[in-house]
């Protein structure tokens, strides 16, 4: 009892020192009048809404730059140097390149197109051949193997992409026909050089590179392309890829570039990179209309308070109430209904992610379908980061505080006199 009168008295004490504006903004906003309160909860729901669609799409946008970044920068390597000469001394330039400043690791690889068949199906496949404790400092794929890919010089063992295997009907301990385009002279003509190879692993990398992956022994692609058995090409991994122009120079100046052609990253997949960002600042301008939109709602609410609150403006000018005074007072009621509908919103957006995210499996088993199937990746990528949400607060708080703006003019420009003579 004597805690709950403490509490009223101190609350009350706190009033006291509080600017009459607030005070009154405060006590509009607690106002309970059916009509007018319906009308600022439905400017509040639009607006709780609006934000939370805004903060979804920025953490989905977000999300497929980041596994862009994270997941395909991982196994794709940053910078392929090509050897245009076949005599080229592949282990020296080896060395320098990884001498080189920034760079994180370097392989020599075989690489090149090819033609898988198994039984009546084909598919065209990117075949790399590998040493294969030399690749683990440019692709992590070995981590994602399903089984032991034992690839050893002569085994002719390959590692097939999840998605690819699966197009081909194939599994470890099955036999695959690899073809090349380059054929050997028969007296009948030119045939394509093909090997049998044997499936060992699986890679199941969550991302499009297992529709065409297949990754052999360095030697073993080398004898069926019959080239340098050193290795055709240099795979590099940098230790900052989205800074890969940075280091670029200095690779070429390593390389001597001559002999040598230089291909990286955003020739491949730089177009999607910058695609998405662009994506992402265009779906954050466009949905904040609809922001924009919620919170110009506020408009009609606030200007219908106005007309309610005529006498309660005429009084409070007539006892010495500034202009300021009457503006702050509106301005406080429309930014304390937009602060609870950006804090609905941004709590709305952050469990939709939260929950499409993990609801998304079943959504496909549902549709027994892949919809992620023509991207990059295989789920539904959500990234909240906390600059994209202040952005979205700031964002729409100002819009709706400049919203609020010409209600509080309006109000301010009563005249007293007016509006108390009709009272």
């Amino acid at each position: 009892m004597r805690v709950g009168l403490t509490w009223r008295r101190l609350r009350a004490g706190l009033r006291v020192f509080r600017p009459i504006a607030v005070n009154v903004g405060l006590r509009y906003a607690r106002s309970r009048r059916s009509f007018v309160s319906f009308v600022s909860v439905l400017a509040l729901v639009g607006l709780a809404l609006s934000v939370a669609v805004l903060v979804f799409v920025q953490a989905v946008a977000e999300g497929f730059d980041r596994e862009l970044e994270t997941r395909i920068l991982r196994l794709t390597p940053h910078v392929t140097a090509m050897a245009r000469d076949p005599r080229q001394d592949m282990a020296s330039a080896l060395a320098s390149v990884r001498a080189v400043q920034g760079v994180q690791g370097a392989a020599a690889v075989v690489s090149g197109v090819a033609l898988a068949a198994a039984g009546e199906r084909v598919a065209g496949v990117l075949l790399t051949g590998v040493e294969p404790d030399e690749y683990l400092a440019v692709s992590r794929v070995f981590e994602h193997v399903e089984g032991d890919a034992g690839l050893a010089a002569g085994s002719f063992h390959v590692v097939l992409g999840g998605l690819l295997a699966e197009r081909l009907g194939v599994g470890p301990g099955d036999a695959v026909s690899l073809a090349v385009p380059q054929g050997s002279l028969s007296p009948l003509g030119a045939f394509p050089r093909q090997k049998r190879f044997v499936v060992t692993g699986l890679a199941h990398t969550a991302s499009q590179l297992d529709a065409s992956l297949a990754v052999a022994h360095r030697a073993d692609v080398a004898a069926l392309f019959r080239v340098n058995t050193a290795g055709t090409s240099l795979e590099i991994s940098l230790e900052r890829p989205l800074a890969v122009h940075d280091v670029l120079g200095d690779i070429a100046r390593t390389l001597h570039v001559g002999p040598f052609s230089l291909r990286v990253w955003t020739q491949s997949f730089g177009p999607l990179h910058r695609a998405i960002a662009t994506t992402k600042q265009m779906l954050f301008l466009l949905l904040s209309l609809l922001v924009a939109v919620a919170a110009f709602n506020l408009v009609s609410s606030l200007v219908m308070v106005v007309n309610e609150r005529r006498g309660d403006v005429a009084v409070l000018r007539t006892v010495g109430g500034r202009t300021g005074q009457v503006v702050t007072a509106f301005l406080v009621l429309g930014g304390l209904v937009a602060l609870v509908g950006i804090t609905l919103g941004v709590a709305g957006g952050v469990g939709l992610g939260y929950g499409a995210e993990a609801g998304f499996p079943l959504l496909e088993a549902v549709l027994d379908t892949r919809l992620m199937a023509e991207y990059l990746v295989t789920e539904l990528p959500v990234a909240f980061v906390a600059s994209d949400i202040l952005r979205v607060v700031v964002t729409s708080f100002g819009l709706c505080l400049l919203a609020c703006v010409y209600p509080a003019w309006r109000a301010a420009r009563l005249n007293p006199a007016d509006v108390l003579q009709h009272e």
